[in-house]
């Protein structure tokens, strides 16, 4: 039986892998791809004797009780996911589609929100130059559905969920305070109607909630906030700042749902590695690497006016 200290290091085994694909890359053209077709057909070897072990457990009742137990195990699912006997969920692969072309909508002025999925069908929300009737718009979102429905197996629609509009506020001078709001005097406008000249502001009226600073969230760092008043016992929202580029997540690690305080971010490749377990993230995103087709509770999270907004009723 392998011990604990005898059993492989499985980052370690992973950075191998990568790095004999690095070495392969700087081959010569025919010896890369004698390189990467003794891969393929090493990876096909492997997956053809892994659905015959688990068709083998699924069929006895003792061994399909095993398997549901080995699928929990994060390195276990993600081998199962790379061979693709198991499928990623509906929303981390619609996730993954958005982030391929977000680049390609951004260079036109456009963005998009993945809002749910609910299949057959997808629901998005545009803004920018996404969100309007004129040919080039219709164009994007056309990019956008062909993204979702090539990327995600059973999905044949995408809504366009309309943006929530900017309500029309009366200036509380001109009306006065009830007895017990004088503090919303000290409150920036911003957190009451956003600004008239950029109507994508984020406001506490459209279901946002103001939250650190961007000068307090240190760069390539796990920066840990609380709503106020929110109880010590409950997970906080772990901040993630690269760059100018900002992400919020539930403070629980997908693996036994410790914090992510202390964790390290890696800029340059845009990692974020849990201080306990070494579990892998896609710092922008929350995906899971260490375990496909899981991810951190994500909440969208937008820099404003150099504050940083989040989303939180979700």
């Amino acid at each position: 039986m392998t011990t604990t200290e005898e059993r492989p290091d499985l980052d370690a085994a992973a950075r191998r892998v990568d790095t004999m694909l690095e070495r392969a890359s700087l081959l010569d053209e025919r010896s890369q791809q004698v390189a990467l077709d003794l891969k393929a057909a090493v990876e096909e070897f492997h997956r053809d004797a892994i659905v015959r072990v688990v068709k083998k457990l699924k069929d006895d009742p003792r061994g399909k009780e095993l398997l549901f137990e080995l699928v929990d195990d994060p390195v276990v699912y993600a081998l199962l996911v790379m061979h693709g006997i198991v499928r990623a969920d509906p929303v981390t692969l619609a996730n993954r589609a958005l982030e391929d072309v977000r680049p390609y909508l951004e260079s036109h002025g456009g963005g998009v929100e993945l809002v749910g999925v609910e299949l057959p069908v997808a629901r998005v929300r545009l803004s920018g130059t996404c969100n309007g009737c004129s040919a080039s718009s219709t164009t994007l979102r056309e990019v956008v559905e062909r993204a979702l429905v090539a990327a995600v197996h059973g999905l044949h629609q995408v809504e366009v969920v309309p943006n929530e509009p900017e309500p029309t506020m009366v200036p509380l001078t001109s009306v006065g305070l009830r007895p017990g709001l004088e503090s919303l005097r000290d409150t920036r406008s911003a957190d009451m109607t956003g600004t008239s000249s950029d109507p994508d502001a984020p406001s506490v009226a459209t279901g946002w909630t103001r939250g650190p600073e961007l000068a307090d969230v240190t760069d390539g760092k796990v920066t840990l906030w609380r709503v106020p008043g929110t109880p010590q016992d409950e997970p906080g929202i772990a901040v993630v700042r690269i760059g100018d580029r900002v992400s919020a997540y539930k403070d629980a690690c997908v693996h036994l749902g410790y914090s992510l305080e202390r964790g390290l971010v890696d800029p340059e490749g845009g990692i974020l590695t849990c201080p306990w377990h070494g579990m892998k993230y896609q710092a922008m995103t929350g995906e899971c690497i260490s375990a496909v087709d899981r991810r951190l509770e994500v909440y969208p999270a937008s820099v404003h006016g150099g504050t940083v907004w989040l989303r939180l009723g979700r």
